[in-house]
């Protein structure tokens, strides 16, 4: 039994009309945001934000594994909300913290010149 291959003359090789990629549209998973609220409970947590963000994306997640799609993306968009704004409360936290350090550290400076002007002899 002698057998041979020969490819099929029915496939065409070369393009013709109507040829062209074809995409394939996966359902998208909704995203729970679960990284997220765990820094924002680890590192800033501003009126326990954090917590209530981390507790929203573990019921994003639940609801996501037991196949509730729209509950999941209700979970989870609460909690990238709450992670939004926890995040906001942190950088403006910091940056009137750096202000109150410009602040104080100007102050003693302008009151230490003038404590040690009255001396003489020090300069």
């Amino acid at each position: 039994m002698q057998t041979s291959y020969r490819p099929p003359e029915n496939l065409p090789l070369q393009g013709r009309a109507g040829d062209g990629p074809v995409v394939i549209s996966m359902p998208e998973e909704p995203k729970d945001y679960i990284v997220w609220s765990m820094a924002s409970l680890y590192f800033g947590n501003p009126f326990c934000l954090g917590l209530l963000a981390f507790y929203f994306s573990v019921k994003s997640r639940d609801r996501k594994m037991v196949g509730d799609v729209a509950g999941a993306k209700s979970y989870g968009s609460t909690a990238c909300c709450i992670n939004g704004w926890a995040l906001a409360l942190i950088i403006l936290s910091i940056i009137i913290s750096i202000i109150m350090v410009a602040v104080v550290v100007s102050a003693m400076s302008n009151h230490a010149s003038h404590y040690y002007g009255y001396y003489p002899g020090r300069h």
